[in-house]
């Protein structure tokens, strides 16, 4: 919990400045290694100050969650505002492959996704922000469909948003697995693209 519910622009900068740094570290040394002094380190400034910004590392965490989930949701918003929303997503995939074949980030999630497998409020983020990107990614397919997707069933635009997100979230577990992955992004692509058109392609 922050200590202000309408924090000032410097606050938010300075909140930003810890989130930057507390993932660097979680990344490196993994969530419970990483100490508030050293994020304070990381970030330039004193714990107290961090303090004063989150009560402890699981308030860190939750915001980088809610962070990243609002990243997701700002660019599924975009694609909304395309002209040719499909083509649109066709013409990037090459770089939404790159952007999730990214071992650092990979790390960083895999962190987050383990220790919400044990802490329960961390899990309540998680789970609460994977609710909102599907939401929101119903509404896409909704958006690509047009009037076919009214002639779907609500259980068949939520299995196709569960696989678009499985198909990117898996890109980002298997870049851990194997760091040459990102080498592969031209011959991945075409696949991808043709697996877009089936989930989205009225």
């Amino acid at each position: 919990m922050t200590v202000s519910t309408h924090p000032s622009d410097r606050a938010l900068a300075r909140r930003q400045q810890v989130l930057d740094a507390a993932a660097e570290c979680f990344r490196r040394r993994g969530f419970h290694a990483a100490s508030m002094a050293e994020i304070a380190k990381t970030a330039g400034m004193s714990p107290g100050h961090i303090y004063n910004l989150f009560e402890n590392k699981d308030d860190i965490i939750a915001a980088i969650v809610e962070r990243d989930c609002e990243e997701v949701l700002g660019r599924i918003a975009e694609f909304q505002q395309a002209g040719d929303l499909l083509e649109q997503m066709l013409a990037g995939t090459e770089e939404a492959i790159d952007e999730h074949s990214q071992v650092a980030k990979a790390a960083l999630q895999l962190e987050v996704l383990a220790e919400a497998s044990r802490n329960a409020r961390l899990a309540a983020v998680v789970h609460q922000s994977q609710a909102q990107v599907n939401r929101k990614a119903q509404e896409l397919i909704r958006q690509s469909l047009g009037e076919q997707a009214d002639q779907l069933p609500p259980e068949e635009i939520q299995g196709r948003a569960l696989l678009l997100g499985a198909l990117f979230n898996g890109l980002t577990v298997l870049s851990v697995r194997d760091p040459a992955m990102g080498q592969q992004v031209p011959a991945m692509a075409p696949v991808m693209r043709r697996v877009l058109q089936v989930l989205l392609a009225p």
